[in-house]
């Protein structure tokens, strides 16, 4: 059995996502983790959801079962040369049941995503087709 792990960005799930919990069958539009710009080392990460872009070559489609589900909530400070860009400066990860988006976060921390992870997966290479972003 394979054991994969996604990061879900909470922006996606709130726009057209689905709610999953532990325990759920998921079929998901993957991309590999090419580096996620977090204050929480996340580099374990094995792919990133993506429903959001244009069909690119290396683009797979995982099935599997949710085990665990953590939402990754950050605190973000604007950059000192770019007072408009906030940029994450702490976080913290927290085990949650259910992902529903819009998610209750501690003061002060704003929600970006969640590190869910899998387990008898398979993995495939998308197809165009399956690509719905337009």
């Amino acid at each position: 059995m394979r054991h994969y792990t996604v990061f879900y960005d909470s922006w996606q799930l709130e726009c057209c996502g689905t709610p999953f919990a532990a325990g759920d069958k998921i079929k998901w539009v993957v991309r590999p983790n090419n580096g996620l710009f977090t204050a929480v080392d996340l580099s374990f990460v094995d792919y990133c959801y993506e429903a959001h872009s244009e069909y690119k070559p290396d683009f797979s489609v995982i099935e599997g079962v949710v085990t665990d589900i953590r939402l990754l909530c950050q605190r973000y400070e604007p950059d000192k040369d770019r007072p408009r860009l906030l940029l994450p400066v702490s976080g913290e990860l927290f085990p949650i049941e259910r992902a529903e988006g819009f998610d209750e976060v501690p003061e002060g921390m704003q929600a970006s995503g969640y590190v869910v992870g899998l387990t008898d997966c398979t993995l495939r290479p998308a197809r165009k087709e399956e690509i719905t972003y337009k």
